[in-house]
């Protein structure tokens, strides 16, 4: 994917997700040629950058990135109540208005009834939200940071408390408008879920993993539908193999500890995927046949170096922003060129919309 079309910048918004993996850390000198993320922030052709895992208050969060405040960077913040976790922000060249924190404060400010189970993501740190007017007129952008979760742990239970709250929220937002008009949403962010086979690279060995799970990837499917496939790929011949998947099928919600299928999580499963999505995965969209491209790397082994990675950051977008994106062509993961110059195990994600 390239980064080196041109560029018209009165007509396009270009927005960034990225996980920073603790923002103070991210804007360290790491050595003579990682400088960390504040050049990058100089350089990159984002409008708005949505951030993730955060891991700092407001004050910690402006000292570190002083210098892109000072030049003119916007920044709004929702920290998580438990100290140095999570956490996501927004960081605009142009002003930020509308801003909410919890999607169940924002299905309220949207004139919606908050989902069952949304409130307590609260103070999560895991959703932010607010309105930047671009030059083709309003337009919602969100950070999400969903829960990474780990099988056979309460991490994972939650992770699927998150899914059903989140999901509702998903769909009820879908026919919000602004101004009388159906509203341009972007929600990128770390879904911490591939959703096909395409977005990792060794799929097979990590199909008991969270991130990867049958329920987690029919969560996407309940959102995004199975496009490009004609069919779902979880529980498929493929998924399967000779011996079956280890994690078992979609409803047998693997890795639960004390988890039970909420109302919200039964009707996920009655409905399944959607003939017609109103949300849609741009990177996927743009690049159909691709695998990946990747942008998060274990720092652990050769990962980054063999491209062993994982498609967790998400473009996720109604279909305005979508037909804004194809119009536009142009999204690419931000990758640096050695392991070397990674200031955080994630890349951005950047997606042109015209």
């Amino acid at each position: 994917m390239s980064s080196s079309l041109s560029r018209v910048e009165a007509m396009t918004l270009t927005v960034a997700t990225v996980n920073v993996n603790g923002i103070r850390a991210a804007a360290k000198q790491r050595s003579e040629t990682n400088l960390g993320i504040l050049p990058w922030l100089e350089q990159t052709r984002a409008d708005v950058v949505l951030m993730q895992e955060v891991r700092a208050n407001q004050k910690q969060t402006e000292a570190a990135l002083a210098p892109a405040i000072e030049a003119g960077w916007h920044l709004a913040q929702a920290e998580a109540s438990a100290k140095g976790r999570a956490g996501v922000g927004i960081l605009s060249r142009l002003p930020l208005t509308h801003v909410v924190t919890g999607f169940g404060h924002a299905e309220e400010q949207a004139g919606l009834t908050a989902s069952p189970g949304a409130r307590e993501f609260d103070d999560s740190g895991r959703y932010i939200e607010a309105r930047v007017n671009a030059s083709f007129g309003p337009v919602t952008v969100a950070s999400l940071y969903l829960p990474s979760g780990a099988a056979d742990t309460e991490k994972q239970d939650e992770k699927y408390r998150f899914l059903d709250s989140f999901g509702h929220f998903m769909q009820q937002r879908a026919a919000s408008t602004v101004d009388g008009k159906p509203e341009n949403m972007i929600i990128g962010g770390d879904w911490n879920i591939c959703h096909r086979r395409a977005d990792l690279k060794n799929w097979r060995t990590n199909r008991t993993k969270s991130g990867f799970l049958p329920d987690e990837r029919a969560f996407m499917d309940s959102i995004l539908g199975v496009w490009p496939d004609s069919a779902s790929q979880v529980g498929d011949e493929t998924d399967a193999g000779r011996t079956g998947n280890p994690a078992g099928g979609v409803g047998d919600f693997f890795g639960a500890v004390d988890y039970t299928p909420s109302p919200l999580a039964q009707q996920r499963l009655r409905e399944g995927a959607p003939e017609n999505p109103q949300w849609f995965d741009v990177v996927r969209r743009i690049n159909p046949e691709a695998d990946g491209p990747y942008s998060w790397w274990t720092y652990r082994g050769q990962a980054f170096d063999t491209d062993a990675g994982w498609r967790l950051d998400l473009h996720v977008v109604t279909a305005g922003m979508l037909e804004r994106a194809q119009e536009a062509d142009n999204a690419w993961v931000d990758r640096v060129d050695s392991y070397d110059l990674r200031w955080s195990d994630h890349s951005p994600v950047i997606v042109e919309y015209a």
